[in-house]
């Protein structure tokens, strides 16, 4: 495991958290310091390093963007140390009922252990928390107006994404990326794909791509082609990343979270 801290332009830093399981699959994660806010908390394999980073660091509050182990992993152990923290109430629902998630999960990122403690809260004033909804129910994204930054967690992690875990709600998707685009931000800073210049169109042109997918799966499953034929047809059939997670993120995936907004 190692993480690494890239300055991205004054007052804004990349914590680049990467392990050899996730880099085997083609993953890494980032969180970000936007002056002394921390965005996201990295997963539960990279607790020390993570705790290590914010002693030096130290930022007065967290944002998490959603739940996933891969951003929430360290949420229990930073609000051990008292930093205050600001976050979806589904979120931290979701951390204190400690949900079971798959195997390679687990190996992946780690499980996020049970949320106990109390939360402190936080107001991360001027940046500004804003719903970000389509991933999951409970994303969020930070958006920093007077220099023009998203802190957009999942919300882009590229144009042509093809996978997706199947109860994910596409539409909602492209509707949160066409608003989030209306604030022309400059900088996206993804936690994934890392920072991505050119913001606005970026977000527009991954909400064009999906919203063109939505419709040909519609056409396709309208005509009798059924979601096995429909991966293969317009996706070349399934990922990697779909067959070693047993579908649960998956071009299947994808395709039945659109069947099931549209039945």
């Amino acid at each position: 495991m190692s993480l690494s801290i890239q300055t991205v332009e004054p007052g804004v830093r990349r914590l680049r958290l990467r392990s050899w399981q996730g880099t085997a699959v083609g993953y890494e994660v980032s969180a970000y310091l936007l002056d002394d806010v921390l965005v996201d908390t990295g997963f539960a394999h990279a607790r020390a390093a993570m705790l290590g980073a914010v002693g030096v660091l130290s930022p007065k509050g967290v944002v998490v963007t959603h739940w996933h182990e891969d951003h929430a992993g360290n949420v229990p152990a930073l609000a051990a140390t008292g930093l205050p923290m600001l976050m979806h109430e589904a979120c931290e629902a979701q951390l204190r009922s400690h949900p079971a998630i798959r195997l390679y999960r687990r190996i992946v990122w780690g499980q996020t252990p049970p949320l106990s403690q109390a939360i402190e809260p936080f107001d991360p004033s001027p940046l500004v928390v804003l719903s970000a909804p389509g991933h999951s129910p409970d994303h969020m994204v930070v958006w920093d107006a007077e220099r023009r930054i998203l802190v957009s967690g999942d919300l882009f992690l590229g144009v042509k994404v093809r996978i997706a875990h199947d109860h994910e709600s596409p539409r909602r998707l492209v509707a949160t990326l066409r608003q989030m685009a209306a604030l022309e931000p400059r900088l996206l800073l993804d936690a994934h794909r890392g920072v991505v210049s050119d913001g606005a169109a970026q977000l527009r042109a991954k909400a064009d791509w999906t919203e063109a997918q939505i419709a040909a799966i519609e056409r396709l499953a309208a005509a009798g082609v059924g979601v096995d034929a429909i991966v293969r047809l317009l996706f070349e059939g399934e990922s990697l990343v779909g067959r070693l997670s047993g579908g649960e993120y998956s071009r299947v995936g994808f395709v039945r979270a659109v069947l099931h907004e549209t039945n």
